[in-house]
C-alpha cells in the first residue's frame, strides 16, 4: 500500500505526532503498520474536508465510513475516493436520524 507522492514527511511527523499524544488511541494497535497509515489516510482527508470547509459533524462521520470502507483495502485509495466523492455531490452518508 504506497503512500501518494504528494505526502509529505512535514505531513507524516504532524500526523505521527497527532496519533501519538492522543490518549483515545491505544497504544499496542496504532504501532501496527497498516493501522499507522489508515491513520495517515483519515487525518489527511479530515484536513482536505476542513479546507473544503465541510461540517465537523460530517467530517466525523466521514472518517468512520472511510475507516470502516478500507477494510482489506488500500486506505488511501479508500480515503481518496471519499474525498472524490465528497467534492462531487456523490457522498451518501446516512444521516443520524435513520441510525437510530
Amino acid at each position: 500500500m504506497p503512500r501518494p507522492s504528494f505526502i509529505t514527511e512535514e505531513d507524516v511527523l504532524r500526523w505521527t505526532s497527532n496519533i501519538d499524544n492522543d490518549p483515545n488511541l491505544p497504544k499496542d494497535i496504532i504501532n501496527i503498520p497498516v493501522v499507522k497509515e489508515l491513520c495517515f489516510a483519515g487525518l489527511y482527508m479530515c484536513e482536505q474536508l476542513e479546507k473544503l470547509q465541510c461540517p465537523q459533524d460530517l467530517i466525523m462521520r466521514i472518517q468512520f465510513s472511510a475507516g470502516a470502507a478500507s477494510f482489506g483495502k488500500d486506505p488511501w485509495d479508500v480515503h481518496l475516493n471519499f474525498i472524490n466523492d465528497y467534492q462531487n455531490n456523490l457522498l451518501n452518508i446516512e444521516s443520524d436520524d435513520n441510525l437510530n
